[in-house]
């Protein structure tokens, strides 16, 4: 019976002596290994055509009623945010190269968009 009570003692403590040894290590809670170059802001960045030229900037992105990335808002023409446009597209819009954002439509496609009125 002590040695059946011991065991069980020794097994439900050993769980918590780790996690407490963890926590002292700073290292409770969710850890990111990731480095800074991983994430970016994606305000502003370039929307760019198949040829390569720039068609639009990225505004915002938008989210849905459950908080998923559904579209993006973008910003069309203009020069230093004067006489520019906004619209909405959905992300399926976009599509990601690896290394920029490339518009499944082109510039007349997306300014003949209804301006986004928020």
């Amino acid at each position: 019976m002590i040695r059946t009570t011991l065991v069980i003692s020794a097994l439900t403590l050993a769980p918590a002596a780790g996690f407490a040894q963890d926590a002292e290590e700073g290292a409770a809670g969710p850890r990111d290994f990731r480095d800074a170059s991983y994430m970016q802001s994606a305000e502003d960045i370039d929307v760019l055509n198949n040829d390569g030229e720039i068609i639009a900037e990225i505004e915002e992105i938008l989210i849905d009623e459950k908080g998923h990335p559904a579209g993006f808002l973008l910003e069309l023409g203009g020069f230093f945010g004067l006489a520019d446009s906004e619209v909405a597209v959905p992300a399926e819009a976009l599509e990601w190269n690896g290394a920029q954002y490339v518009s499944k439509m082109t510039a007349q496609q997306l300014e003949e968009l209804r301006p986004w009125d928020e």
